[in-house]
């Protein structure tokens, strides 16, 4: 099984044909079992519906490409909080844990959206350069 984080940190036109192909099903799983959460719990944050997706697992069916692009803006948080944290247990937590320049919101929280996914890059970008705390 192809792995999610690893599609991720390619070149963006493959990722954006990987996106708009739909991602396997199974890269739900992967993404749950990186961050310890729940199917459900990572579906209510990112917006997509757990039976949806269990049944596109059961059918070995593709993600629809929304679906596809909220679990690599996941991968992709991720990988860049990999330069930062030195453990997956650290990211997953700092995933987690509100921040106070996003809004007293975790970072998770909000990488629903383009746009709260570009904050949470400037966030960690600060973190990476000194400006934030």
């Amino acid at each position: 099984m192809p792995d999610i984080f690893t599609f991720a940190a390619e070149p963006t036109p493959k990722l954006v044909k990987r996106i708009r192909a739909g991602l396997p099903a199974q890269t739900f799983v992967q993404v749950a079992e990186r961050l310890n959460l729940s199917h459900q719990d990572l579906a209510a944050k990112l917006g997509l519906v757990t039976r949806t997706i269990n049944r596109k697992r059961k059918l070995h069916e593709s993600l629809s490409r929304e679906e596809s692009e909220k679990l690599m803006r996941v991968a992709r948080i991720w990988n860049s909080a990999r330069d930062l944290f030195t453990t997956d247990a650290a990211i997953a937590t700092w995933l987690m844990t509100p921040a106070a320049p996003l809004g007293g919101v975790a970072p998770m929280d909000l990488l629903d959206t383009d746009v709260g996914s570009a904050d949470v890059e400037g966030f960690i970008k600060g973190l990476a350069y000194g400006n934030i705390q």
